[in-house]
């Protein structure tokens, strides 16, 4: 096991490519399309020309991608490979985007008639776009305008019209039930958010009280809502006016919450920090404890278990300490692989072995002496 830090360690080899002449054949750039041309971003704070300040066209600029292949099989290569034989081709230019047109719309169509019956009622007018706004142009506004009615007619006592809508509320509390409510089975609960003296039969669970539960038992609790109905005038109304098909649930069971429980600390372990270094940073010594129960029902998450802390190494003769890198030698030529003789039986005819291959170096880890050591090793 190395003394240096695994994670930082340099690597020990690399690819590389040896780039033949006769290379030229094997490779090539590719180009795609050139790009939509696209609006230069202006300085910081600068508004974009407007459709009335534009005159002609606007300066923008369009991308194309460029990479190097390979011909035999089409993979993409490093482009300095393709560079040896041919400058790299452009990838972006400049280009010109006609002036932004925002979006026309129609005048507005006259008012609808007011719909017949009493209360409150709309009346509406439109109007279409006649053209799509354009070269980042104004979007088209609102096609559609409503109003109400200037004369509504009141309507005769009793023959109101109204909407109904139906309120559920949040979830209670978990909570164990009283004695009194262990069993609430098919009781009558009257609706007290209503203005009406409406009952509505809920059938409930029947539960049973846990009086002597273990610290790591589950206990099942229960909880409730309120469900009213409401009037559009805001007036409360019959739950009937509200539920057609099924009532919403206004009991449930649920877990009740646990915190977690943990052990105690454990003693502090030694200091991290057993020599004496040039600096003046402290070791670290840890502490933990273990979960007994983890927490239930959305009762308090468990605490850290693990805690740290600085410490200093007590005793006055304490050894300096030793100082570990990382070092590495120079790169070495770049090896080749011999298989590409098998492609090419004339390769040590025509030179040196090209294409792609590895290069290595040393990698070791070396341990530096203290100044004071060095300085007496001089002397």
């Amino acid at each position: 096991m190395s003394n240096c830090d695994e994670s930082s360690q340099p690597p020990k080899e690399r690819s590389c490519f040896r780039v033949c002449d006769w290379h030229s054949d094997l490779f090539q750039w590719e180009v795609s399309d050139w790009h939509r041309c696209l609006l230069v971003p202006g300085a910081q704070g600068e508004p974009r020309p407007r459709a009335v300040e534009c005159v002609t066209a606007q300066h923008g600029l369009q991308h194309r991608t460029v990479r190097c292949l390979q011909k035999l099989n089409r993979t993409m290569v490093s482009n300095e490979i393709c560079e040896h034989f041919a400058p790299q081709p452009p990838t972006e230019q400049a280009c010109l985007i006609p002036c932004p047109r925002d979006c026309v719309v129609s005048e507005f169509s006259p008012w609808s008639t007011c719909p017949e019956g009493c209360g409150k009622k709309l009346q509406h007018r439109t109007r279409v776009a006649i053209a799509p706004p354009l070269y980042g142009g104004l979007q088209c506004p609102n096609l559609t305008e409503s109003r109400a009615c200037e004369a509504p007619v009141s309507c005769p006592l009793g023959k109101e019209e109204y909407s109904f809508s139906l309120k559920v509320g949040p979830w209670s509390k978990c909570r164990l039930p009283h004695l009194k409510e262990v069993d609430l089975s098919g009781r009558n609960i009257q609706d007290f958010s209503s203005d009406s003296n409406e009952q509505v039969t809920l059938t409930h669970q029947s539960y049973k009280a846990h009086h002597h539960s273990q610290p790591g038992d589950v206990v099942i609790g229960f909880q409730t809502r309120q469900v009213w109905c409401t009037r559009s005038d805001g007036r409360n109304a019959l739950l009937s006016l509200c539920v057609r098909d099924s009532f919403p649930l206004t009991v449930q069971p649920c877990v009740m919450p646990k915190d977690c429980e943990t052990s105690e600390w454990s003693p502090w372990s030694p200091c991290s920090k057993t020599c004496r270094s040039g600096t003046l940073s402290p070791g670290v010594r840890s502490r933990s404890r273990n979960v007994k129960h983890i927490a239930i029902g959305g009762g308090q998450e468990c605490p850290e278990l693990l805690e740290k802390e600085t410490c200093i190494a007590e005793g006055e003769f304490l050894q300096p300490c030793p100082r570990y890198s990382w070092r590495t030698s120079e790169w070495k030529e770049c090896q080749v692989s011999l298989l590409l003789e098998q492609h090419d039986p004339l390769w040590h005819e025509t030179g040196p072995i090209c294409g792609g291959g590895i290069q290595t170096r040393e990698v070791y880890c070396a341990q530096s002496l203290p100044a004071t050591i060095a300085s007496r090793t001089k002397e």
